[in-house]
């Protein structure tokens, strides 16, 4: 597990610099890569939601004070804020990711924006006074959760329609405020609605095939688990569990999406407050009080990444579609500017390459070095290789030695050579990386004798 320090940055742009070890030296020695992380401070006075569109590598971040929407590229730069959307608040991206939804919750509308010209291209009201706060699409639908003369519900527009118009949706129970919804990734039907800012938290899950509100199942968490003001929620890939942040307890609580009852925790130290799930089931956590945590799909210890944030903003994490990037929003501190994080590979596994050679050796001889790639027991993919190269008097500039396939069931690699001259050798290993795996190297240096 590597653990990343950071600090919020009050300036445009910043270089947060690479973590990468390099282990070398004769005999065995590991060493691990990651990539570099960014830190950006955004034009913008508040925080509300944050999506991420992967068609378009853009970050889509609401701020409902500003009445504006920042746009920036997966390296956090900032591409436009989309003004005049007065009180943007929840945010949600049509399948397609063609466009992108905004809940407008001082103007009691959402709007519809292109994500390819950056601009609002149609606006639904949703009735006098409803406020609507957030969005999830389900069922062909886009819902909205809304609160109307001090009470919650939960709203519907046809988007699919050729005259799409909102429609107040009877939920089967009472909202004290406008509730919080996330769809799921397995089902395109199930809709999930949960009461933020409440002790007990409370939860329920609908069936929208019939395009109203079939409730499943609902719950207050009064015990088993007890949970108590809900901050975030995320379904997880697989569409078995909801991933729970609170305030209390202190840990993300998990609960099964069929009955709402509890199906485990992942730790945290104090205020639980986001949560976001990849597309391939990695889980990624957010507490006020403690680090922002990487979970492996289906495991909820040990966590397996952990970046140090200051400020972390309630539902302030999100995904990128590719399933490596992780964006974070910290910041709105004592006038402070959001900052949004970029975390580049915390979706990726770290790896460790280990070298194993002799201190000497004998010109002429048979020098055989072995290796391994490692990555806490996870498999690597069949095809899997390593590249070496060699360094000594004649080549000190290196040449290549060759490419030795990784054997996928011992991670083991080896190669031997014959050095035609004494002196000192140095042997080089280089793991490119894939889709899931960080990049990895390492040296190891051998004394050739006559």
């Amino acid at each position: 597990m590597r653990i990343h320090q950071r600090t919020s940055i009050a300036a445009a742009a910043a270089l947060i610099g690479s973590f990468a070890l390099l282990g070398t030296g004769a005999g065995t020695a590991t060493a691990t890569a990651t990539a570099d992380e960014t830190s950006v401070a955004l034009p913008s006075s508040s925080f509300r939601d944050i999506v991420v569109d992967g068609l378009h590598d853009h970050v889509f971040v609401s701020d409902p004070d500003g009445g504006t929407v920042v746009v920036t590229g997966y390296d956090g730069s900032v591409v436009r804020q989309i003004t005049a959307e007065e009180g943007a608040a929840g945010l949600a991206l049509s399948k397609d990711s063609s466009k992108l939804y905004v809940a407008l919750s001082t103007a009691d509308a959402i709007a519809e924006i292109d994500t390819a010209t950056l601009t609002e291209t149609h606006r639904y009201p949703t009735g006098a006074g409803t406020k609507p706060e957030t969005l999830a699409l389900a069922g062909g639908k886009l819902w909205f959760g809304y609160a109307a003369d001090s009470q919650g519900g939960i709203g519907s527009v046809d988007v699919a329609s050729t005259a799409p118009t909102a429609t107040l949706v009877a939920s089967g129970r009472s909202w004290y405020y406008a509730p919080s919804l996330e769809s799921s990734p397995a089902d395109p039907n199930v809709l999930v609605a949960g009461q933020e800012g409440t002790s007990p938290a409370s939860m329920a899950v609908y069936d929208t095939a019939a395009g109203d509100l079939q409730k499943r199942v609902e719950s207050s968490f009064i015990s088993s688990p007890s949970i108590s003001f809900l901050n975030d929620f995320a379904v997880t890939a697989d569409g078995q569990n909801i991933v729970l942040a609170a305030n209390n307890p202190s840990d993300h609580q998990v609960v099964r999406l069929s009955d709402l009852t509890s199906n485990g925790s992942y730790s945290s130290w104090q205020f639980p407050n986001a949560v976001a799930v990849a597309s391939d089931g990695t889980v990624a956590t957010g507490a006020e009080g403690d680090f922002v945590k990487t979970y492996r799909p289906g495991t909820t210890w040990p966590a397996y990444r952990e970046y140090g944030v200051n400020d972390l903003q309630r539902d302030g994490l999100a995904w990128a579609p590719d399933e490596n990037r992780l964006f974070a929003v910290t910041g709105v501190f004592q006038g402070s500017a959001p900052t949004l994080h970029v975390l580049p590979d915390a979706g990726k596994l770290d790896t460790t390459l280990s070298l194993t050679a002799p201190t000497t050796s004998r010109k002429g001889r048979d020098l055989t070095v072995t290796g391994q790639l490692w990555a806490g027991g996870e498999a690597f993919p069949a095809g899997t290789s390593v590249d070496v190269t060699r360094t000594d008097a004649e080549h000190p500039e290196g040449v290549a030695v060759g490419t030795f396939p990784v054997d996928t069931t011992t991670f083991n690699f080896t190669f031997t050579e014959q050095p035609r001259a004494a002196g000192d050798i140095t042997y080089t290993a280089t793991y490119k990386g894939d889709g899931a795996h960080l990049p990895s190297t390492n040296r190891a240096t051998v004394t050739i004798t006559k």
